[in-house]
């Protein structure tokens, strides 16, 4: 599958005009998503050097969680993204448990805008594949779509939205529930590579609603290459208290 979405994105990079390539836009580090997406025939990794969360009872690690992007056409890009390992340590008796993710295939579709510039928006459809197991994995299939928004201000303020909706595994119980969230994003321009953002989340499921605030650091160390760091507090007793995490985007 992704040989043939490798042959597709070349095809139509040779099918494209000598126009300047856009500005990468990684996904990292904001926990809502982007609307711009790569030229295409380019691909991105996108990894996590570091992903630790805190909640009373546990702690979880993630190591090697990855997203890979490839531009098929100049408004649509394939997505895939994959745990290889997690492990949740129970805070009570130590015990703990280490697992793989699920993978997620989807991909982003820029309705607007694809470079990111201006008011850009779009959708961004994808289906769980349920290959790994609890309590890292889902422990079923599931789907979800994104909306993301952004205004782009170039030196000023960089507004973003992303409303969720997703068809997702209980965590508590049989079968599947609804879960909507809502992300509102302020990036800051510090420099020409540096930018902090700063963002509120709300979700809500039949098991739980969740509060969280966010504040992440990029550091464009090249046009193709970006590290990140980032730290998540939760807001409300049902909400993980701490997530701390660092990572690394390059675009090929």
């Amino acid at each position: 599958m992704i040989a043939r979405l490798a042959a597709l994105g070349a095809a139509a990079a040779l099918s494209t005009t000598a126009a300047a390539a856009r500005d990468y836009c990684p996904t990292r580090p904001s926990l809502g998503q982007s609307a711009c997406v790569l030229d295409p025939g380019r691909a991105a990794i996108e990894t996590a050097l570091s992903d630790w969360e805190r909640d009373d009872d546990r702690d979880t690690v993630l190591f090697g969680d990855t997203l890979f992007r490839l531009g098929l056409t100049d408004r649509i890009e394939a997505q895939v993204n994959w745990t290889p390992l997690g492990i949740e340590r129970d805070r009570g008796d130590g015990r703990r448990t280490a697992r793989t993710g699920d993978i997620e295939i989807g991909g982003r579709i820029a309705l607007r805008n694809p470079d990111g510039k201006g008011l850009s928006y779009g959708v961004q459809p994808s289906v769980t594949v349920p290959v790994g197991r609890s309590p890292i994995g889902g422990g079923g299939w599931g789907a979800g779509i994104v909306a993301p928004i952004s205004y782009d201000l170039s030196k000023a303020p960089d507004l973003q939205f992303s409303p969720e909706l997703a068809w997702m595994p209980r965590e508590e119980a049989a079968g599947h529930m609804v879960a909507t969230t809502a992300t509102v994003g302020l990036g800051i321009t510090l420099s020409d590579r540096c930018q902090v953002t700063a963002e509120g989340q709300w979700s809500h499921d039949d098991e739980a609603t969740q509060h969280r605030v966010a504040l992440a650091l990029a550091w464009q160390l090249s046009p193709d290459l970006q590290i990140d760091a980032g730290g998540v507090a939760g807001l409300d007793a049902d909400t993980p208290k701490l997530r701390v995490y660092s990572g690394i985007s390059h675009r090929f």
